[in-house]
């Protein structure tokens, strides 16, 4: 993964006023304090976005002239502050792949509320097998996991959500996930026809963590939580 001295730059100061509001940050403000133009500053921050770095959200700005105007705000994600830390930064993520497969992902995901589950259950472990690199192979485990407890309940996926994101350290809390989600459809075993095959994958997906490197952690903790706020 490029992380140029200008990239740390901008991802230092949105840290920055990040941590000193706890709100996330308008490209604006941003611009100004590097002394860059608003739309310089837009485009890094949208480029920093794509590849992991920050996440965006749009809030309505009621101090325009016109009410009902969204404004874009970035804040610095999990990847941040592992490249930000300074002990990640000649490590390589395959952004590209990365995105392609994310996006497919998310957007299977979407789907999972309009059909049944149990159809991107079985595409989900006919694919498992086949995908070889640690890291794309523990994001469609994350997907499978998710689509698993969406057949049990709402509450399921309610409680282990709660339990995991009080981590503090992204391996755990992706260890966590594993575990408590195992633990939930273990109950019913009865219900998943599949769970001896299931258990050899999240053996593998537990060996993958300890391989991985912390940006790479760091993206699977921050695609949790974009599949459970798909998924619920």
């Amino acid at each position: 993964m490029r992380i140029t001295r200008r990239r740390l730059d901008f991802l230092q100061k949105i840290k920055q006023l990040y941590e000193a509001t706890n709100l996330p940050v308008h490209y604006a403000r941003v611009a100004e304090l590097l002394g860059v133009s608003k739309w310089s500053a837009y485009e890094m921050l949208k480029t920093l976005e794509k590849e992991g770095f920050l996440a965006s959200q749009y809030e309505v700005n009621q101090g325009e002239k016109f009410p009902g105007r969204a404004m874009v705000l970035f804040a610095p994600t999990r990847l941040a502050e592992a490249v930000l830390s300074g002990k990640t930064l000649e490590e390589k993520v395959p952004v590209k792949e990365w995105r392609q497969v994310k996006e497919r992902l998310l957007s299977l995901c979407e789907e999972l509320k309009k059909n049944n589950p149990r159809e991107l259950i079985e595409q989900l472990m006919a694919e498992l097998p086949g995908l070889e690199r640690p890291l794309i192979f523990s994001a469609y485990m994350i997907a499978f996991l998710i689509a698993q407890l969406q057949t049990l309940s709402e509450k399921s996926l309610g409680l282990v959500k709660s339990m995991v994101m009080n981590a503090t350290k992204a391996e755990t809390g992706l260890a966590m996930f594993a575990g408590a989600a195992m633990g939930s459809m273990l109950k019913t075993a009865p219900q998943f026809p599949l769970l001896s095959q299931m258990t050899g994958h999240l053996a593998r997906f537990q060996g993958n963590l300890a391989k991985l490197s912390q940006s790479e952690q760091a993206l699977l903790m921050d695609f949790l939580e974009e599949m459970w706020e798909k998924a619920t």
